[in-house]
């Protein structure tokens, strides 16, 4: 009998020892899942970090050409000079004359340059350099435009090899600026 009660004594020990090591176990493998969980919503945030700060990097990117594009509307005060030769050059586009008779800073508004252009030549080539002054890439607005025909000035036409009379625009206008 003393057989029997020691085998369950240590059957008793051994199912104990077995539940123990069982319950162990589960512990073990639940933090270890606890441990990867917090490891996979720790990545999955790097990873939303990362397409976030890619995503700003591309809305930053887009802002500055916006800007670029923006600013191309306007006239830097700092390079008036650069505005004054692309004005200069729209004559050799046209085939006209081009010049820039006065620059002014309006008092009342300090973002706005008031700028009078004087264009000699042919009545077509004329008209063509005002409408381009109308529509070059800045922000204008056209105050007066004086056309005048001059009887006194010809221009000799090589293709056709016939005179053509000389007309004159004043153009007035405005531009902004950024400064």
């Amino acid at each position: 009998m003393k057989k029997n009660y020691t085998i369950l004594i240590l059957s008793i020990i051994a199912t104990l020892a077995s539940l123990f090591l069982l319950v162990f176990f589960l512990r073990v493998i639940e933090n270890k899942n606890k441990h990867a969980s917090l490891v996979l919503v720790t990545l999955e945030e790097k990873f939303k970090e990362k397409e976030d700060s890619i995503l700003l990097a591309d809305k930053i990117s887009e802002i500055k050409e916006l800007q670029d594009f923006i600013g191309n509307y306007f006239v830097d005060k700092n390079k008036i000079d650069t505005f004054v030769d692309y004005l200069e050059k729209i004559g050799s586009i046209f085939k006209t004359e081009v010049s820039v008779e006065s620059i002014e800073v309006l008092e009342k508004d300090n973002n706005v340059i008031s700028i009078k252009l004087s264009i000699l030549g042919n009545f077509k080539e004329v008209m063509r350099t005002i409408a381009y002054v109308e529509n070059i890439p800045y922000q204008v607005s056209i105050e007066q435009i004086y056309l005048n025909k001059d009887d006194n000035k010809f221009s000799q036409n090589k293709i056709k090899n016939q005179s053509s009379s000389m007309w004159q625009a004043d153009v007035s206008f405005n531009v902004l600026t950024i400064n």
